[in-house]
This record gives C-alpha cells, structure tokens and sequence, in this order.
C-alpha cells in the first residue's frame, strides 16, 4: 500500500469529518447537531471511499509492474458500479473487485440461487480478488462483535461456492475513539483512553492467511488482511501501525 496517498488520505477523512462534525451539515443538508451529520456521512460512504481509491491504485501499480492483466471495480477514480459476487446463500456488491479473466455470465445451476443469472460467471468469480474496506471511528466496543461476525459470514458465503477465491480485508480502526457526545454540541474531542486493539490484532491473525483452498475449515480465512490503526487525535494524524500482508502478491 503507498504509505504517501495512505496518509495524504487519512489526513483528508480528519479534515472532512471535523467539518461536518463542527458545521452540523453535510452536502448543504443541515442536521440537528454534529452527531447526526457524522452519521449521514458516514452511511454515505464517502469517507472510506479515500481508502478505497489508495488500494485500488497501490494494487493496480503493483499488477502493473507484474504486467497482469486484469481489471479493476468500480475502476479508479470512481465509486461505482460495484460488482456483486455470488455465494452460496446470496450475492453482494463487493466493494473492490480485481478481475484477472472476462465476466461470462451464466445460469446458476443448483443450490439455493438456483435459475438465477451469475453475471461474473464461474471462471472470472473464481479467479477474482475480492477486498473488503471497512472502518470504525466510534463506538469501537459496542460494534465489535457485529463487525467481527459479518467478516466471518462474507467470506464463508462466498468460499462455500468459490473455494479458490481470493479474499482480502482491509480495517481502518481509531486509536482513540471519538467523542460521540461532544459530537452533539458540535465539538471534535477523543475519548482519554485508548482503543484495546489487542483484541482487533489477534482476530485478524486468526482470520487471514489461509493456506489450502480445499480446507473447508480454512473458508472462513481472508488470503490476506491490513489493519491500518490511526491516531486521529494528532495533528496530522498519525498512522501508528500498519499490519500489512500485501494482497497483490497473491495473483492467479
């Protein structure tokens, strides 16, 4: 991952996020105070779409440089259209997508998505790497046990249906936690302690790296995973760890 877009990046989500927060607006849309206009920036997206735009350049450079051919959703520079990937129960739009083979869309022969259209179709699914981009800025605790239980079920979802899948994580977490309650009155200020990412570490060790497609009890493990920890309390923020394990050097 490019360290300088990483950071130019994280420094641009403090900017943005304090003037929402501060103006209690967001896109001219007034809201009662900074709390809910944090909210609806952050269910827009547009803030973790800054990370997303530094993973799709840092792989494409990379597969460049390897002289892969492949493709990139939704392509650099834009937000959308975002490919669904089908599993086993359903389908999602994924947020990034490298495609390394043409889309062949095909009938979905058995199981529960059964006579459903698969617009990727079998061999471009298979072959794909597929990156997942979250983050949590505030109510770390509170949220822990959902985030944790939806990255298992994603990857199981699709992996029951594409063994060979490439899956990648990627998890922007705050080092110390925004103050939800200073959001209220419009204020930015942390919380005193800091964030347990312990917990966040060993999970992620425990979910990444699988090692044998055929290992049904592998399915559940990205191929890689990247926690990026920010101190977004510091001026400029500061990236205090990155544990990268770089998905772009797992190509078909």
């Amino acid at each position: 991952m490019k360290s300088d877009l990483l950071q130019k990046a994280v420094k641009e989500i403090k900017v943005n996020l304090n003037l929402v927060v501060e103006n209690a607006e967001y896109k001219e849309k007034p809201y009662r105070n900074g709390l809910e206009a944090k909210t609806a920036f952050i269910r827009s997206e547009t803030l973790i779409q800054k990370i997303h735009e530094v993973i799709k350049v840092s792989i494409h450079e990379e597969l460049k440089r390897q002289k892969i051919r492949h493709v990139i959703h939704p392509p650099i520079g834009n937000r959308s259209p975002e490919l669904n990937v089908w599993g086993l129960l359903k389908k999602k739009k994924q947020d990034i997508v490298i495609l390394f083979n043409n889309q062949n869309p095909e009938m979905i022969k058995k199981g529960p998505l059964k006579g459903q259209c698969d617009e990727l179709g079998k061999r471009a699914s298979e072959t794909a790497i597929v990156i997942g981009v979250r983050s949590q800025l505030s109510s770390i605790a509170k949220n822990f046990d959902t985030l944790m239980e939806r990255a298992f079920a994603e990857t199981l979802n699709l992996r029951l249906k594409y063994p060979s899948l490439v899956m990648g994580e990627i998890y922007l977490l705050a080092v110390r936690e925004y103050d939800e309650q200073q959001m209220k009155e419009n204020r930015i200020a942390w919380k005193s302690k800091y964030t347990k990412v312990e917990k966040f570490i060993s999970i992620f060790n425990a979910m990444s790296q699988r090692k044998n497609f055929n290992k049904i009890y592998d399915a559940y493990k990205y191929e890689r995973s990247t926690l990026l920890l920010v101190d977004f309390s510091s001026e400029p923020p500061i990236i205090s760890a990155i544990l990268i394990m770089e998905i772009a050097q797992i190509c078909h």
